[in-house]
């Protein structure tokens, strides 16, 4: 099995990354339903209606929870893994799961998403005020708040528990499942697609963001997609990318734990009172991911050597 579609081209290796990974989270999720259906008591059909959700009981915390356990195995974990070994033969290598070119790439990778926050809550505010039609703006609203209101009823608990819980399942969860796929397996792809980096990068933060279903939140969570793909390819370690990403929202969660107030999306923030702070955070963001560029070790050739492609683009 390893390698058997090695020489498939980087297009095809990609739909079929994305076939796997849509019969993965049905097959799977439709699976594990069934098993969260009996093991906390709730109706199928009411897991399926999140309008009849009740967040107070414990039992839908539990659901809530165990659907992110297996949204991670089935969208991420498993399509990664299968294809990975599908088309390489040695998986470590190909999902990019090794050290680092220089140890600072540990602490620059973190810094550059640590400065990047209130940059990203600039770019949040600005993203809110974009005005639609009011039936399209409606229908984006009415997502927005579906998609919020979960996380917000895990978020709001106030308990050390439920902390360390959601650090587990949100922040721990996400940067290594998201991280394995968008990154190690989607950019690594369409890089090879593309024979550059950049719209490699590019195009797996847009389908990053866009694969949370929050148009309100689409730009800066684009933004951290393209910092995070950044992370990746100059550190020549997805590690890197993982640490920061657990990171960054390990330490949005904790801050929420400890200021319930941030969890308030009706506060309306004005854009000229945060942004000389968002520029100098760009400006000092930037700095990072220069000094990341220059200093990066990380070559095409070398990347893509098992895979026989051209050679085309230096790291810059």
């Amino acid at each position: 099995m390893k390698g058997l579609l090695k020489t498939k081209s980087a297009g095809n290796q990609f739909l079929l990354l994305v076939s796997i990974a849509l019969v993965s989270f049905f097959l799977l999720g439709l699976i594990g339903t069934v098993i969260l259906s009996a093991l906390t008591g709730m109706d199928i059909k009411e897991m399926s209606d999140m309008a009849k959700w009740d967040y107070s009981k414990p039992a839908t915390i539990t659901f809530i929870r165990g659907m992110q356990i297996i949204q991670f195995i089935s969208l991420f974990l498993i399509p990664t893994f299968i294809c990975a070994r599908l088309f390489s033969t040695d998986t470590k290598k190909y999902l990019g799961l090794r050290q680092p070119s220089a140890r600072s790439y540990w602490i620059i990778s973190v810094l550059v998403l640590i400065l990047a926050i209130p940059f990203v809550q600039w770019l949040g505010e600005l993203n809110r005020g974009i005005r639609f039609p009011s039936g399209i703006e409606h229908w984006m609203k009415t997502k927005e708040a579906e998609a919020n209101k979960t996380v917000m009823a895990l978020l709001s608990r106030q308990t050390i528990k439920d902390l360390i819980l959601n650090i587990i399942c949100i922040a721990g969860l996400a940067a290594v499942g998201e991280e394995l796929l968008f990154r190690g397996m989607a950019q690594r792809l369409l890089i090879k697609m593309f024979r550059s980096h950049w719209p490699g990068i590019i195009i797996a933060a847009f389908l990053f963001s866009a694969m949370h279903l929050q148009f309100y939140g689409f730009f800066p969570r684009f933004v951290l997609g393209i910092l995070l793909g950044v992370v990746y390819w100059y550190s020549g370690s997805l590690w890197t990318a993982i640490m920061a990403h657990f990171i960054y929202d390990g330490l949005l969660i904790t801050l929420a734990y400890f200021n319930p107030a941030m969890l308030n999306d009706e506060v309306a923030v004005k854009l000229s009172s945060i942004a000389l702070t968002a520029a100098i955070s760009f400006i000092m963001m930037a700095l990072a991911v220069n000094w990341m560029i220059k200093n990066s070790r990380t070559y095409y050739d070398e990347v893509y050597a098992d895979d026989k492609i051209p050679v085309k683009d230096h790291p810059f």
